[in-house]
């Protein structure tokens, strides 16, 4: 897939109330995690949308800083999107970012609690995307994880759903060829709710 095919989706709204902490401005190797996931995503996507929604002015004033217009490197890659329902759960959060996403071929949709991957884990899972499939998402021993990518079709289906609809509800519609990639990969199966949940990964990483 080439990079202008790709846009990116990433979900900074929630309240981060198991962590203990704000999520996104969280420290992974010395970047917060929402600044080191954008970071990479602009580098196989032709835009990053970056959806806010709790302490959204301290997100986007980082962005900003991180981000601006000015460097002409990230020059219109990078925007934030505030979703004014965000407590209302994660797919509300998911519809506010693709309104501003429906002219993609392909969105890659992500969590701000994982920003662990690597530069060739997204080399390789842009790959997998290709014109038989609609829906990728990578599998594990066995196990579904994220982030997963999908193409038109479903970004029209997730326009046209109410607020209180689940992605995971598109995805099982019978007409949605899926790619399930076996990786190994067992990153995709881990995201960082609680501090244990860092704590452990980075025991033993």
């Amino acid at each position: 897939m080439n990079s202008n095919k790709l846009n990116g989706l990433l979900i900074s709204a929630g309240l981060s109330g198991r962590m203990g902490e704000f999520k996104p401005l969280m420290q992974f190797n010395r970047e917060p995690f929402v600044t080191g996931i954008t970071r990479k995503l602009v580098s196989f996507c032709e835009k990053v949308v970056i959806v806010t929604g709790f302490q959204n002015e301290k997100v986007e004033a980082l962005i900003d800083s991180q981000f601006s217009i000015l460097n002409s490197q990230f020059s219109n890659k990078v925007a934030c999107v505030y979703n004014p329902n965000y407590t209302k759960g994660m797919f509300t959060s998911l519809k506010a970012g693709i309104e501003h996403l429906k002219n993609s071929e392909w969105v890659l949709y992500h969590f701000v609690d994982q920003p662990f991957f690597t530069n060739e884990f997204y080399k390789k899972m842009v790959s997998q995307a290709n014109d038989e499939f609609d829906w990728v998402q990578p599998v594990h021993d066995g196990k579904e994880g994220h982030p997963v990518m999908f193409n038109k079709k479903v970004i029209d289906l997730i326009s046209k759903s109410s607020l209180d609809s689940h992605l995971r509800m598109i995805r099982d519609l019978p007409d949605i060829r899926k790619n399930y990639w076996n990786c190994s990969y067992r990153e995709v199966l881990i995201d960082f709710d609680t501090p244990e949940d860092l704590k452990n990964f980075e025991t033993k990483n």
